[in-house]
Formats: C-alpha cells, sequence, structure tokens
C-alpha cells in the first residue's frame, strides 16, 4: 500500500510517499512457525494477536529442535537485515525468472524479493491453510474501523506525526500481527508498528513521534 499524494480535507506534502506493509509475509510466517513448533521461546518478540490456531503444523522430526531453532533464528535475522540491503535498480523488474532464481536455496539477500522460509525448507511441518487462515484474521483489517473515505485511514489521521516521521527519512511502515502497543524503528527508513497500534490514532501518532526521537 502506497500513499502517493494528497488526501482530501488534509494538508498532505507535495512528495511525501509512504509505503505500508501490511502483509509482510517473509516476517508473518517466521512468527507462524514460532508459536506452532514452540521454539525461539527467548527470541524478543511480543506476544501475537490473533494466537494463531496451528492445524496440523508441528515440529518435523528432520532435524534436532536445536536444528531448527538455528534456523529459525538465522531466518529471522536475515528477514530483518533485507531491510537494511541497498536500494533495488529501478531497472530491474521481478519476472517470474527472476523470482525463481533469487528464491533459490542459500541465495544472497535481494532488493526487491524479501527472503522466504520457503525457499530453504519448504513447507515441511506448517499447515498451509492455517497459517493462511491466521494471515487473513490478522491482517490489515484486524483491527480497522469503518472508513467512509481516504481520509479517515491511519496515515491521514496521524498526518502531523507522519509528516515529522517523514522528514526525518521515514519512508516505510511495516505491520505486524503484535499484541498492544509496539514500535521500533528497523532502519533510518523503516517503522515496525503492531496493527493495534496503526489502528489507534493515538498510538500511532506515538509511534511515528518516537521514530522522530530515535
Amino acid at each position: 500500500m502506497r500513499y502517493w499524494g494528497r488526501v482530501p480535507d488534509n494538508p498532505w506534502p507535495h512528495g511525501m510517499t509512504i509505503r505500508v506493509d501490511d502483509t509482510p509475509h517473509h516476517l508473518t510466517v517466521l512468527l507462524f512457525i514460532r508459536h506452532a513448533w514452540k521454539i525461539a521461546a527467548d527470541a524478543d518478540v511480543p506476544r501475537l494477536e490473533p494466537l494463531p490456531d496451528v492445524g496440523t503444523s508441528r515440529l518435523p522430526d528432520s532435524a534436532t529442535q536445536a536444528e531448527w531453532e538455528a534456523r529459525w533464528r538465522r531466518a529471522w535475522g536475515r528477514a530483518w537485515d533485507w531491510y537494511s540491503v541497498e536500494e533495488p535498480d529501478p531497472a530491474i523488474h521481478p519476472t517470474p525468472g527472476y523470482i525463481r532464481e533469487v528464491s533459490q536455496p542459500g541465495h544472497a539477500l535481494d532488493p526487491l524479493i524479501p527472503p522466504f522460509w520457503q525457499a530453504d525448507h519448504g513447507w515441511e511441518g506448517i499447515d498451509a491453510g492455517a497459517y493462511t487462515a491466521w494471515e487473513m484474521a490478522s491482517g490489515p483489517q484486524a483491527y480497522a474501523r469503518p472508513r467512509r473515505n481516504a481520509a479517515e485511514s491511519p496515515e491521514p489521521q496521524s498526518l502531523p506525526a507522519l509528516i515529522a516521521a517523514w522528514e526525518n527519512g521515514l519512508d516505510t511502515v511495516i505491520v505486524l500481527p503484535y499484541q498492544g502497543y509496539f514500535a521500533r524503528g528497523i532502519t533510518a527508513r523503516h517503522l515496525a508498528v503492531s496493527a493495534a497500534t496503526r489502528n489507534e490514532q493515538a498510538a500511532y501518532s506515538r509511534a511515528l513521534h518516537s521514530f522522530v526521537q530515535e
């Protein structure tokens, strides 16, 4: 989702573009795996909301729990490191062939395509239907209130704080299915928030102000 220009009745600055990634699949699948397999309990991950129904998901017996935990931790780190990769070449387009190439196991981080767990490990131990159902239930509509027009979306509602954050370098907001208030600057351009935070005006403004102050 991108906001390109002015919203009626809001002083939207000319040229301000904010990307809202409200379905970061490469992160949500790792959150689902951690919960379903009961691994990496000490990882710095807030409680999920809603909690997933994991279906038939279970820790695979093709490796030890310690090995799966090590693989998960590496994937979790790479998933966040991806946001620090240099900006993509605008001349490169993600054709099907390009996507297949960069999705090969062990491929280096690519600026266009985030690293997906499935590229290295497939769907072993993951109930794909349960994951999809949870992701839909925890997506952008999870906390959203009915809106009559674009001006009632979270970004226009917190526009002064958003402008300040944009002027401080923000260009992307990453929305995660975490419980309650959550806000964390990931890079000089990226802010991660919970869905609950984004959909409550005071909380979202607080999160955007925190980005400015970092």
